[in-house]
């Protein structure tokens, strides 16, 4: 079923804005505001300018789903998008979120996954609410997390789940948004902030590990004699190399890059 859409959110999850676009029509983007490092819109933005549809990094108004009710759109998707979108009767919306939901709540639940070592994590489709992540599940796809996981290939995985998760949601909409099923009960966690999982030579090494693969492509915080060194990508080892090393409690980390 080709649909009237609008798009909410950055490059974490472009898969689902380039599948929208193939089978489609994609109104507008509403992006954020980025890093630019971990955190890019470029690629989300490319596709509005590709497929002729205008984009903006301003929060979502009122204002705004009343033009896109007014202009015939017809579901509104958000995937990554950090900004409340004010929920409209009007307007059906959907958010996908890289977790099993109702576990996994909350802005970043891909890093917490690997702290915590779960065995699986996935995708989720689900409808838009006042509260984030409580909609009723119109899709949801598993993966296992694999023991070396990193934070780069899990998006991976996510991404890898997202475009026929999309085609399936726009090719039977109306269904499944009608036999949405209720989450239950789950828990928001807030965002991990890297500055809650700083490393140093005390540190443990299984611990180090994953706080590494967690952060990884992001960063990560090592301490020594008062100094701060930010760690965007390193691997726990436990041979002393030639190569940029910071020494963890028997073992060491290997900066692939900072």
């Amino acid at each position: 079923m080709n649909m009237k859409i609008a798009y909410a959110g950055f490059d974490l999850m472009q898969s689902a804005l380039e599948a929208l676009c193939r089978n489609n029509e994609v109104m507008k983007l509403f992006t954020c505001v980025v890093d630019g490092d971990f955190e890019t819109n470029s690629g989300v933005i490319a596709l509005a300018r590709r497929y002729g549809f205008p984009y903006t990094t301003v929060h979502i108004t009122p204002a705004d789903v009343d033009a896109l009710v007014e202009s015939g759109c017809e579901l509104l998707v958000s995937a990554g998008y950090y900004y409340r979108i004010p929920t409209d009767s009007r307007l059906p919306m959907v958010n996908i979120h890289p977790s099993l939901l109702p576990y996994g709540r909350g802005p970043w639940p891909m890093p917490l996954a690997i702290l915590d070592s779960l065995p699986e994590s996935g995708v989720t489709v689900h409808k838009t609410e006042e509260r984030f992540d409580t909609g009723d599940i119109l899709l949801q796809e598993r993966f296992a997390i694999a023991p070396g996981e990193t934070l780069e290939s899990f998006m991976e995985k996510v991404n890898s789940l997202v475009p026929a998760m999309t085609d399936a949601l726009t090719a039977d909409f109306q269904r499944l948004w009608d036999n949405a099923l209720p989450q239950g009960e789950g828990v928001y966690q807030p965002e991990p902030a890297p500055e809650d999982y700083v490393l140093s030579r005390d540190s443990d090494p299984g611990y180090a590990d994953r706080v590494l693969r967690a952060f990884y492509g992001y960063y990560t915080l090592y301490t020594d004699g008062g100094q701060l060194f930010r760690i965007k990508k390193g691997s726990l080892s436990y041979e002393k190399s030639s190569g940029k090393q910071y020494a963890v409690s028997g073992a060491f980390i290997d900066v692939i890059e900072e």
